[in-house]
């Protein structure tokens, strides 16, 4: 195994230098710091975790106790912002998933002490209020894609309200008139975000209430999400006869697509749709492409860890207000 008295001798500084080097000490010389990453590049030097955590008062090691988001599709590029981001730092992201059969998030929480992290990021799937158990206050907690009710801790999430309003400005300066808005589950925060964001537009363009239509395209049954997207877009196709459809997520957007190409109307030249997550390749695949709110799922990764370094430094949780928002972009293609 190479040491750093080896690298310290291929690049001919001190045995001390070398360790400065290792652990980011920023005086070093810009020629030495030049010279010894070369050296450490050209023996394979890998330093030794366990003796700089021994070492260093601080571990650089952030937790990432995750609710399903690594399981995720939609939502995993919190974890890949997050990720980037602590490299970036110098930091080192451990990943905790929650065991849905039975979450234990104390537990976890527990793991990330005995890891010795300097502060732990709460991730959840999608944007909800979440409440931690209270040894979440013995370390900086930074929470993305939910928020704490009583807004314990900073908070990172999604602009769900701005992204509807900008989709929908979208739609009305394309000139659609009557539109349909296939939302969410209303007990979901995105969606009751959405809505008012939807309204709001329609309300500045003077849109009124005979001109648009809301329906929601999941309906809870005790335990059960039961998707209606089909039964929905052929009731506002018969009933209200839309000229542009507002899907609450790309999977959707693609069963719209379906129904739509059944009864032979055409995407963007007989109708418009359009959505929210810009989830992998759906958008692309789709003919013509899908029109649809990024969420900024890997933004929130990055500034999640930012945020919890910061909150370490003040060694402490503080108050956080109100979470911060996030903006979504639309990613514009063909379908409106």
């Amino acid at each position: 195994m190479v040491t750093i008295k080896q690298v310290a001798q291929r690049a001919g500084v001190s045995f001390k230098t070398v360790s400065r080097v290792v652990n980011n000490d920023p005086t070093v010389k810009p020629e030495n710091r030049d010279k010894i990453l070369a050296a450490i590049e050209e023996l394979g030097y890998q330093p030794n975790i366990a003796a700089r955590m021994i070492r260093k008062k601080n571990s650089d090691i952030i937790g990432f106790i995750s609710d399903e988001i690594s399981t995720t599709p939609s939502s995993v590029d919190i974890i890949r912002g997050a990720q980037d981001m602590a490299w970036e730092k110098g930091k080192t992201l451990m990943v905790f998933n929650l065991n849905q059969k039975d979450a234990n998030p104390a537990q976890l929480f527990d793991e990330c002490t005995q890891h010795r992290a300097e502060g732990v990021i709460y991730g959840a799937m999608y944007h909800q209020p979440v409440s931690l158990p209270k040894s979440f206050e013995k370390l900086p907690t930074v929470m993305v894609n939910c928020f704490d009710p009583g807004q314990k801790y900073p908070a990172i999430v999604p602009d769900d309200e701005q992204a509807a309003y900008y989709v929908t400005r979208q739609l009305l300066a394309k000139g659609y008139r009557r539109i349909a808005f296939l939302n969410l589950n209303p007990d979901i925060i995105a969606a009751q975000l959405r809505l008012a964001g939807f309204e709001q537009a329609l309300t500045e363009y003077g849109i009124t209430e005979d001109n648009y239509i809301v329906k929601t395209i999941e309906q809870v049954k005790g335990d059960k999400v039961i998707d209606v997207t089909r039964d929905m877009t052929l009731d506002v196709l018969d009933n209200f006869k839309p000229d542009a459809i507002l899907c609450g997520k790309d999977l959707v957007a693609v069963r719209v697509y379906f129904v739509l190409e059944s009864l032979k109307i055409k995407v963007a030249e007989d109708i418009g749709v359009a959505s929210f997550d810009n989830w992998d390749a759906i958008p692309d695949i789709l003919v013509p492409g899908l029109s649809t709110m990024s969420l900024p799922y890997y933004e929130m990764g990055r500034r999640a860890v930012q945020k919890v370094i910061e909150t370490s430094e003040h060694k402490r949780n503080t108050q956080s207000g109100e979470p911060e928002k996030i903006t979504c972009l639309l990613a514009s293609r063909e379908s409106f």
